[in-house]
């Protein structure tokens, strides 16, 4: 990403400012490799827009997040699949940290 380059999240369309967590690093051929993610709790469906900004170019991922009842049958591949991301972001949060030490 470029130096100007900065992340803006919205949830159902309002900014958000708190719960957000970004990396960056260095790589070896100037370019800067980035990443964000926001860590929330919701009890309804909710609409997340995540916007990379830079004087580059723009570009915005988005995700609908639908909330089912707790008795639903599909919970327990809802736990599963939470656990998977969870895990998937440690292990990504581990290798950014194990980069750092090295450099």
């Amino acid at each position: 990403g470029p130096d100007d380059s900065y992340f803006v999240w919205k949830k159902n369309g309002q900014k958000m400012k708190a719960c957000i967590t970004e990396q960056s690093h260095m790589l070896f051929d100037g370019r800067m490799h980035v990443l964000s993610w926001v860590k929330d709790s919701v009890s309804k469906n909710t609409e997340y827009k995540c916007s990379f900004i830079s004087k580059v170019g723009n570009t915005t991922s988005e995700v609908l997040i639908t909330v089912e009842d707790k008795d639903s049958a599909g919970q327990d591949g809802w736990t599963k699949e939470f656990d998977t991301w969870r895990s998937a972001i440690s292990e990504h949060d581990k290798m950014m940290q194990k980069w750092r030490k090295a450099w």
